[in-house]
């Protein structure tokens, strides 16, 4: 046996040692699965299978793009691993659009819109929108032009539904204009949205049938873990690449996908022996996270979906304690329980408090539970807060290096035209805009031609007479080089006098050290990826990375800087993993949530608390609120039908009397051990 299939189990080696042709690996929870694929990728080398550059590998976060290329390197060595295509979807699509882009008509120096960014490109077409009495909401479209693109689809189809209320109705009405306007607003500013990133390489390999040959010729082995969360656009891009080879190698878990609402099809994992009849079949079911309680409460529940595939975790780390279950009076006393229970568990094992984590099936659950940390002094970690990039200041100096990079940046222009002031008022840039859209010209050339016709005059003149100068002397020196970016955009932060903004408008210096960091992080962040990169460092290059980070999934992102109880919804929790889990709100209403009843909605709900159950190592809790406060009103709530779903015998149920406690507001009880019997449901 060689070196790279000694110490796997059965299941495990058989799936590393199958190197051609399609493989499917249903790899369940814990179950080693990122192991697996590393070691395959060393299997395949070691025997001379195919070269480090003939190996791609998608993930679907950087993070676990570049955990997975040190594990490799840890087994081949780190001149081979760097050789490796590993990445995300949205990184090696920017990858082959950068070097092929000019083939679909499109400019090489295109920027990458973020979803803030979307969201103003689509306010400012919905203003422009001819003969619109109504009122739209820009994130409706936004999110439906996403589903669209997921689906593969450059144009919403005919045969999109109407929907089944009038507000449906009107929105499906305008979603084939405003589509089309949106593209055209993209290209106008040579930018791409996350989704084009995929659609237009979809686009490129199905119009350039040679592109494409070149790249299924270099890339012969194809690895793709989490498949259960591809969407169709990214189906469609694995099955034209892999099309030729058919040495296409998915990893997933049908019963953790939980994505459905953002596009992902579960069918791309459940149908894969469809699309490739030849496929071999390998399940990997032993888990080493879990104790086996935990395990057989999780496998009863998933047993009630009907669309999966059959399969049973089981582990050697011991039965364990079956599962403490909480029936509370309302959210208040729910948040009180589970810091009595964290501080019990503590005193009992001596666990630190990094060993929890609160799952919640919405952010709107975590406001009781926070105060009763803070009451308690118990150290804490909301997961999924403001996001570095979206903080304001960030944005603004982001903002200039898109502009300096892509001058038909508009979005990039119309933050910055007045950061810091310079004078240019809403109607200059409306005049501009307005110019723009009749003369089909990009934002710069707008500004250029209204100053060339006289159209601007005084204080405004003067500043974007300003900030064009400012732009194109930036620009040629960013494209020199001999300085280095770091260096230039610490420059161009002083030229444009940015502190003594956040001077003026900061209300204390608190606030200003604050954001005045933020900006030193940027900085921080250019000279970190000069370091770092391996070939010319370019500030295109620069502001791409942050992009791709920037859109990088939130999920596995919980431990890092960690230094409290993990408090997170359920999606954010998923690859991640702890000691102790406490899972709030298991309500009928809220878990599974009251929009997701109906068709498919019910079978995700019950993956999601699959996947909430199947995070804990050494043990999980329930927490139950008799009453809960939804949109002012205390209503009363029903047992998940997904606890009901667990066996008594895995269950030790709290309950204390918590029914008379539902109007009133009393200290959690003391405590302590229940019968393990389950009472008869609500």
């Amino acid at each position: 046996m060689n070196a790279f299939l000694a110490g796997l189990n059965p299941a495990q080696r058989e799936a590393v040692a199958h190197t051609e042709g399609p493989l499917l690996i249903l790899a369940g929870a814990g179950s080693g699965k990122t192991r697996v694929i590393t070691q395959r990728i060393a299997h395949i080398l070691a025997h001379g299978i195919a070269k480090p550059g003939e190996i791609l590998a998608v993930t679907f976060t950087n993070k676990a793009a570049g955990e997975m290329r040190e594990r490799v390197a840890a087994l081949v060595g780190a001149r081979a691993a760097r050789e490796l295509v590993i990445s995300t979807f949205h990184s090696f699509c920017l990858r082959v659009l950068r070097a092929e882009i000019a083939h679909l008509g499109y400019r090489q120096d295109f920027t990458i819109s973020s979803e803030g960014d979307v969201r103003t490109v689509m306010r400012r077409l919905l203003e422009d929108l001819d003969d619109v009495k109504e009122t739209f909401d820009p994130d409706s479209f936004v999110e439906q032009i996403g589903l669209v693109k997921n689906n593969g689809l450059f144009e919403v189809p005919e045969d999109q539904p109407d929907g089944d209320t009038e507000t449906a109705r009107k929105y499906a009405k305008w979603l084939p204009a405003v589509f089309e306007k949106y593209q055209s607003a993209l290209r106008a500013a040579n930018t791409l949205d996350f989704d084009d990133l995929l659609l237009l390489t979809l686009r490129l390999w199905r119009e350039h049938p040679r592109i494409l040959a070149r790249y299924q010729k270099r890339l012969r082995y194809v690895m793709v873990d989490e498949y259960q969360d591809t969407n169709h656009l990214q189906y469609e891009l694995l099955r034209l690449l892999a099309a030729a080879h058919r040495n296409l190698c998915v990893v997933g878990d049908d019963d953790q996908s939980i994505y459905g609402w953002r596009g992902a099809d579960i069918r791309n994992i459940l149908s894969f022996e469809t699309d490739y009849p030849e496929a071999k079949i390998v399940k990997l079911e032993q888990n080493y996270r879990s104790t086996q309680a935990i395990l057989s409460s999780a496998n009863a529940v998933i047993a009630n979906n009907r669309a999966r595939r059959e399969k049973k975790l089981w582990s050697e780390l011991g039965a364990g304690r079956p599962l403490d279950w909480f029936v509370t009076g309302d959210e208040e006393h729910e948040a009180k329980m589970v810091v009595a229970w964290i501080q019990h568990i503590r005193e009992r094992t001596r666990a630190k408090y990094t060993d929890f984590a609160v799952l919640y099936r919405s952010n709107l659950q975590s406001r009781p539970i926070e105060i009763a940390m803070r009451q308690a002094k118990i150290p804490y970690v909301v997961v999924g807060g403001q996001d570095f990039f979206e903080r304001t200041e960030v944005k603004d100096i982001i903002a200039y290096l898109r502009a300096v990079v892509n001058p038909r940046d508009e979005v990039a222009f119309l933050r910055i035209a007045n950061m810091p002031r310079r004078g240019i008022g809403d109607a200059t840039l409306h005049l501009v805009h307005a110019l723009c859209l009749a003369e089909n010209i990009p934002f710069a050339k707008g500004l250029s031609e209204a100053l060339r016709r006289g159209l601007i005059q005084g204080r405004s003149e003067a500043g974007i007479r300003e900030l064009l100068v400012l732009l194109r002397g930036f620009g040629e020196r960013f494209r020199q080089g001999g300085t280095p970016l770091s260096h230039l955009v610490q420059e161009l932060v002083d030229r444009i006098g940015y502190r003594a903004e956040l001077v003026r408008t900061s209300k204390s210096d608190l606030q200003l050290d604050q954001k005045w960091s933020n900006v030193e992080a940027v900085i921080d962040a250019v000279a970190q990826y000069e370091q770092q990169c391996e070939g010319p460092a370019t500030l295109s290059a620069f502001l791409d990375e942050s992009a791709l980070n920037k859109n990088d999934d939130q999920r596995g992102n919980g431990d890092q800087h960690r230094s409290g109880v993990a408090l997170m919804t359920i999606h954010s929790a998923k690859g991640l993993e702890f000691p102790f889990v406490f899972i709030a709100g298991v309500e009928e209403g809220l878990l599974p949530h009251e929009k997701c009843l109906q068709g498919d909605g019910l079978e995700e709900e019950r993956r999601l608390f699959y996947v909430a159950l199947t995070r804990g190592k050494r043990h999980v809790t329930l927490f139950e609120a008799c009453a809960r406060n939804r949109r002012g009103r205390e209503r009363l709530c029903a047992t998940s039908r997904f606890v009901k779903e667990i066996p008594e015998e895995l269950l030790c149920r709290h309950v204390r009397a918590a029914r008379e406690m539902v109007s009133e507001r009393v200290a959690p009880p003391q405590v302590s051990q229940s019968p393990k019997r389950r009472r008869k449901s609500k």
